[in-house]
């Protein structure tokens, strides 16, 4: 090979920097101007050109990124989250209870957490009229249950994910009913192939959740939870509009991390060994929570004051 095409070569890989769309458009005019400024006989780039090239394709891909937490479709998935949530639990807990008829417990023999469940449940409901007021109520539930969380788990930090997987769905509702149309909306984009998504989902987490005595070996209980998040996530995808589901299973992620944890100690049946769930976990939660409300309210404001020009005009 000669100079000229071993220096086209490792310059079209410095493009492999820039995402896929970019190379498609403009990777034949940079390939041409990168060899007409490049010295005859050259065979590699100068630190200099890498630098710019990676500078430049990390740059677009940020660019990529930012357009696509700024998508208008936000508000929709943040409507579509306000439902799933407490869809997924109160199918959950439902599976639980019927269990405990079955076996003549009742109520008694249902999760500590019948309380959070129905926390995350009401503030949708409220929603269909007061959508400030259940934000508000939801963000209330989302501190009083935290507060024992943090409060409880003493200086060695630890405490129980399915809790937390509880608290950060409260705060998801809270952002969701904030922030986006609401319950209202959900109810227009959502189908019954929809519903019987999130209802076979909960089903499933209240079968695996059930009295029985689980002792499946750690890396067989990761792949089935991986493998039901992933069968999960892509049947969800396939029944909603084409821009929601990333940004919905983003918003859905924020509890499913905790809670996924606890499934995988449960059906390992070691669970106050494996469940040592620590305050740090939380902070990619918190961090993503921060960031979906900060993306779903910039939309919402630019689409406030679209509105105002749209009128005069």
């Amino acid at each position: 090979m000669n100079g000229e095409g071993a220096l086209e070569r490792r310059f079209r890989r410095l493009l492999a920097w820039y995402p896929a769309e970019h190379r498609r458009t403009y990777a034949e005019e940079m390939i041409g101007v990168l060899l007409a400024s490049a010295p005859s006989g050259r065979k590699r780039p100068s630190p200099a050109e890498a630098l710019d090239l990676i500078g430049g394709g990390l740059q677009a891909r940020l660019r990529r990124l930012g357009t696509w937490f700024a998508d208008p479709s936000w508000p929709d998935a943040l409507a579509v989250g306000s439902v799933a949530l407490p869809v997924i639990v109160l199918t959950s807990l439902a599976v639980n209870y019927l269990q405990g008829v079955v076996t003549w417990y009742g109520l008694a023999g249902l999760s500590d957490f019948y309380l959070p469940a129905l926390a995350i449940a009401l503030p949708p409901l409220l929603a269909l009229r007061y959508r400030p007021a259940a934000a508000i109520a939801a963000l209330v539930a989302a501190g009083w249950f935290t507060f024992p969380l943090v409060k409880y788990s003493g200086l060695s930090g630890y405490f129980d994910p399915l809790e937390a997987g509880y608290c950060a769905a409260l705060l998801v509702e809270a952002i969701a009913l904030a922030v986006s149309p609401g319950p209202r909306r959900a109810l227009v984009i959502m189908g019954w192939r929809t519903w019987l998504v999130l209802c076979t989902a909960g089903a499933a987490l209240g079968f695996a959740s059930l009295c029985y005595h689980w002792a499946l070996p750690t890396w067989l209980a990761a792949l089935l939870v991986i493998a039901f998040l992933s069968a999960v996530a892509t049947w969800l995808a396939a029944t909603l509009p084409r821009q929601v589901p990333s940004r919905l299973l983003l918003v859905l992620a924020i509890p499913a991390g905790p809670a996924a944890v606890w499934t995988v100690g449960y059906l390992t049946g070691t669970y106050a060994a494996f469940l040592s769930y620590t305050l740090p976990y939380l902070a990619p939660d918190l961090l993503l929570a921060c960031l979906v409300a900060a993306m779903a309210w910039k939309v919402r404001r630019r689409e406030a004051t679209k509105l105002p020009d749209k009128l005069a005009g």
